[in-house]
């Protein structure tokens, strides 16, 4: 079996994105892959929460699978994002549908997001098929606790 190799610091785009959600609904299932279209004028959103701090009091969040082409050693995640606070974390995944948040693994510490584009590095360098983008703590927008993602570019390590 032969293994392409990725160019460093080269855009890997994912060929599928799913909502993971392992305590509850998944959000919006339907427009995950909005997230990685390439097009700026469409987003996944998070459902809209009536608490104001739905994680990890209702659910420990949610977040967006995104299976890549071929195994990746993943150096920095670009996202936009619509809302203020958000955190994300970044971590991969064995499968694209593991059982719980802990068949996951970290890749990134918890990091604030500011509304618009965030480009947050990998430094843990192990090639993996499934990327989670983990909303860990969902901010507002218009004083409502929901968020939109659009734009997820993910480049290989160099």
């Amino acid at each position: 079996m032969s293994q392409r190799n990725t160019a460093t610091g080269s855009t890997v785009k994912p060929v599928r994105a799913t909502v993971f959600s392992p305590e509850g609904e998944a959000d919006s299932p339907a427009t995950a892959g909005q997230a990685i279209d390439g097009n700026a004028s469409t987003a996944w959103s998070t459902d809209t929460y009536s608490d104001p701090a739905p994680f990890p009091g209702f659910k420990n969040g949610v977040g967006l699978m995104l299976q890549l082409p071929q195994p990746t050693v993943i150096g920095s995640v670009t996202l936009n994002v619509t809302s203020t606070g958000t955190s994300v974390q970044i971590r991969s995944a064995q499968s694209a549908s593991p059982s719980s948040l802990s068949d996951t693994t970290e890749l990134t510490p918890t990091t604030p997001l500011k509304p618009g584009s965030n480009t947050i590095s990998v430094n843990k360098a192990s090639s993996t098929s499934y990327v989670l983008v983990w909303i860990s703590t969902l901010g507002t927008v218009d004083g409502k606790s929901r968020t939109d993602i659009s734009e997820i570019t993910l480049k290989a390590a160099s």
